[in-house]
């Protein structure tokens, strides 16, 4: 399937590993020049080296993306070495756990800057780029929260979900100019922080990490960790001319883990 995305230009939040490194591979891919973003340098080094073997224009930039001067950095400096931005992923680091009962007033705002101002901040920067040429995708990488309320999740559940509600409020308009924007809410995959805790907790147990996986995907429908890569391949899709009309939407990719019908 041809996604007619060379020569394009993206920006990925939170690339150097895991969701939104596998992100920025799928659509590299695809010949998309990326701009990577992260806190982690070595991470992004090596993330860097990687996409620059699939021979697409890369940049790497050390940021943190629930800071307003880093935002306007990374769009600043996309554009002053690819000339436009054509494709925004937004994702970042899930908010801190905790019930109601246990999260305080900075919690509250340490959230609310790193999740919901951090997406609506890049996409109010990227805009003009996508208006200017009358083609764009905007993709952020939510939870499955925003589906199903997690009852130790309760920031995710507030800001992730204000983070879909933004979305669909500003999707007519921008389908308008030729401009989606969509929502991803991933399910349990074998990310690096995954693999990390698992070795952790079977050793803590005293198990194999085998052992420990296979019980831990036992209650998952599809009984496995799924690949980053799914993800990636989904994002990149909906970056694509074929899905032009998917606009507003929120999509799950959680081998049905989900059990509501929205």
């Amino acid at each position: 399937m041809n996604f007619n995305l060379r020569g394009k230009t993206a920006i990925v939040g939170g690339s150097s590993k895991g969701l939104g490194k596998a992100c920025a591979i799928a659509l590299a891919r695809e010949g998309v020049n990326v701009t990577i973003c992260a806190r982690n340098v070595d991470a992004l080094h090596e993330t860097q080296k990687e996409i620059e073997a699939l021979g697409v224009g890369v940049l790497a930039l050390n940021a943190d993306m629930s800071s307003a001067d880093d935002n306007r950095r990374i769009v600043d400096e996309t554009v002053k070495k690819f000339g436009t931005i054509d494709i925004l992923v937004n994702n970042s680091g899930g908010p801190k756990p905790g019930t109601f009962r246990e999260i305080s007033e900075d919690d509250l705002d340490e959230a609310y800057q790193s999740v919901l101002k951090y997406n609506i901040r890049m996409i109010n920067l990227c805009l003009p780029y996508m208006e200017r040429s009358g083609w764009g995708r905007i993709v952020n990488i939510v939870s499955t929260s925003v589906k199903e309320p997690m009852e130790n999740m309760v920031l995710s559940n507030i800001f992730r979900s204000a983070v879909v509600s933004y979305a669909k409020t500003i999707s007519k308009e921008l389908i308008s100019k030729g401009i989606t924007i969509n929502n991803v809410c991933p399910g349990s995959f074998k990310t690096d922080r995954i693999i990390r805790l698992t070795e952790v907790r079977a050793k803590a147990a005293g198990m194999t990490v085998e052992e420990f996986e296979q019980k831990a995907v036992a209650d998952l429908p599809h009984k496995r960790y799924m690949d980053p890569q799914e993800l990636g391949d989904l994002v990149c899709y909906l970056c694509s001319d074929n899905a032009r009309s998917i606009n507003g939407t929120t999509i799950q990719i959680d081998g049905g883990m989900i059990s509501g019908l929205f």
